[in-house]
């Protein structure tokens, strides 16, 4: 395309940048990351949200927070990207300093997915008032009935041992699908309560909704934890 004259642009360049991500070729991206300074696009957001998202495959959180500070105005899918960056990579303490910076500007309003990322944050933290705190900012923008979200959230209790608030965050949810019943049987059936399990499982089928391996696996986890139990209250 270059040597028939025709010129690049923003859009090009952030297709061209997701292709590569997929080669996985960290030297190809840099080469990229060269041509999108030197063009006249460098500045441009498709491109720089591109190569944030570039950068977190390959797990380069340097080079991702260096064109996440160098973009002058971010947009909600440069804040959403850089927060799953730091969340994916493990930098959950920076991932939740750059959230609660994006709501504090009070320009851009966080949807389901940010808000996982967050989830995942406060998961691995292992701090419950901030599971809360953002259990709180979900019903007040107005995802408190969305399943992704509230998946999430009921997930992420379920992990932490909460199970009463996993119960109450998944009986939030409007229209539970298969990936939101299997989070909440997962989370009781590894949480050690193979009764509640089973009981979540049967309302499942109730509602005609057809187990897949997830499922399969997690009643098997909750009926050997059931066992394990019972022979050791019989010892």
């Amino acid at each position: 395309m270059q040597k028939s004259g025709l010129m690049l642009d923003q859009f090009t360049f952030g297709s061209i940048i997701r292709s590569c991500s997929s080669l996985s070729s960290i030297e190809l991206g840099r080469q990229l990351h060269v041509h999108v300074i030197k063009s006249e696009f460098g500045s441009h957001l498709i491109a720089q949200n591109a190569l944030i998202a570039m950068y977190t495959k390959f797990g380069q959180i340097a080079d991702a927070l260096d064109v996440f500070s160098g973009i002058k105005t971010k947009d909600f899918i440069s804040w959403s990207s850089m927060i799953a960056c730091f969340s994916q990579l493990g930098y959950e303490l920076e991932a939740l300093s750059h959230f609660k910076e994006m709501l504090s500007q009070g320009v851009y309003q966080p949807n389901e997915f940010v808000f996982g990322s967050a989830f995942s944050v406060c998961g691995s933290l292992l701090q419950p008032e901030c599971r809360r705190q953002i259990h709180g900012m979900i019903t007040k923008f107005g995802l408190g009935r969305d399943s992704f979200a509230v998946c999430s959230l009921s997930d992420i209790y379920a992990k932490c041992g909460l199970l009463d608030f996993a119960k109450t965050a998944f009986y939030h949810i409007e229209r539970p699908d298969l990936v939101s019943w299997n989070a909440i049987i997962t989370g009781f059936a590894y949480g050690g309560d193979a009764d509640e399990a089973m009981l979540f499982f049967s309302q499942m089928r109730h509602l005609a909704l057809t187990p897949n391996d997830i499922t399969v696996h997690s009643l098997l986890c909750a009926c050997t934890s059931s066992v394990t139990l019972n022979q050791g209250m019989q010892i």
